[in-house]
């Protein structure tokens, strides 16, 4: 089940969240803010007490609201795309924005999961791989890109 929590103080973007369950220190969690979820960042944990940071204007928030922890560290997305795009701190492709801040709440994917890109083989029909064997490569502004099997893969 994973771990929620509720508002117990706010210092401008610095809340201290009550927890009702483990909570690791860089973990991300999300602030409910009316219909908006803040994303933020636990930068310490002092007893059942998370002390997050939140990436974007707490304005509004109160004492009582609900959080929700992820169970997992900021994370980026990795691919051909990212060397043709222009992205903020959180991996937001601030290309497709309007205006000139990104929305409340709002987070783009970094990387177009639509667009094809030429596929180039190293790996053979029956090669042996393990997690960070490359098998091959695209190119992206005339750089290649390798591309590796995750290394969460476990072929046992």
């Amino acid at each position: 089940m994973a771990t929620k929590g509720k508002v117990r103080g706010i210092i401008a973007n610095l809340v201290i969240v009550e927890a009702d369950g483990p909570v690791l220190q860089n973990e991300i969690c999300f602030i409910k803010l009316d219909k908006i979820d803040l994303m933020a960042e636990v930068i310490k944990v002092y007893g059942k007490n998370a002390y997050v940071q939140v990436f974007e204007s707490t304005r509004g928030l109160k004492v009582g609201e609900e959080v929700r922890f992820e169970g997992h560290m900021l994370e980026v997305s990795l691919g051909p795309g990212l060397l043709s795009k222009n992205f903020d701190g959180l991996e937001n492709d601030l290309d497709t924005m309007e205006g000139i801040f990104l929305n409340r709440g709002e987070y783009t994917p970094a990387l177009d999961d639509k667009k094809l890109w030429a596929f180039k083989p190293v790996a053979k029909a029956g090669d042996t791989v393990t997690a960070g064997s490359w098998i091959g490569e695209v190119e992206e502004n005339e750089m290649p890109h390798r591309i590796m099997v995750p290394f969460t893969y476990d072929d046992t």
